[in-house]
């Protein structure tokens, strides 16, 4: 399976209004299997919108947003352009090391530096092939990016690791360690 490494510009926010989760979150804890499309798992900004936040707004206002919608990363955005990731991880990791943190910029993750997979690549991926990037790079998220053109990339939207293996219905399983599970 091919990843793409982005260069850190800016790429352009999910189209819409952040309005929900998709529907799919909300099927049967066990209704992907580990051989099923990669497709079947991300959230698409095609099919529904992507939860954003500005990188000016405050850490207070961050976590009271994610609570409420009920995720745990949100697009970091800056004039309609996606700059980075904002997680609790990031939260947790970084305000130990930056106590003067007030803002989502100072504890976001740089969009160069965020996990991402080319949409052309999840088509012909499966579920455990993303099980497999996702462990292989210690990440929580991948940001799915769509090249429209050689000058347009979009984020095309996000696989949560977590959400992904409660889909899988072995939550406990995986979630103690995926080594195990992905070494067969």
């Amino acid at each position: 399976m091919n990843t793409r490494t982005y260069v850190s510009s800016a790429l352009p926010a999910s189209r819409g209004t952040p309005a929900g989760l998709a529907s799919s979150w909300n099927a049967d804890p066990s209704d992907v299997g580990i051989n099923d499309s990669a497709v079947r798992v991300v959230c698409d900004s095609a099919n529904e919108n992507l939860w954003t936040i500005s990188k000016d707004c405050g850490i207070d206002e961050m976590v009271g947003k994610m609570a409420r919608v009920g995720v745990s990363a949100l697009l970091v955005t800056h004039e309609r352009h996606v700059v980075g990731l904002i997680t609790f991880e990031d939260l947790k990791r970084k305000l130990g090391t930056r106590g003067n943190a007030h803002h989502v910029a100072d504890v976001m993750t740089d969009a160069g530096h965020v996990p991402m997979i080319d949409w052309q690549t999840v088509i012909g991926a499966t579920v455990h092939d993303l099980l497999r990037l996702l462990e292989r790079t210690h990440a929580n998220h991948l940001v799915v990016v769509e090249t429209e053109s050689s000058s347009f990339t979009r984020v095309r939207g996000l696989v949560y690791r977590r959400q992904l293996i409660q889909r899988l219905g072995v939550f406990a399983i995986l979630d103690r360690g995926m080594k195990s599970a992905l070494s067969h």
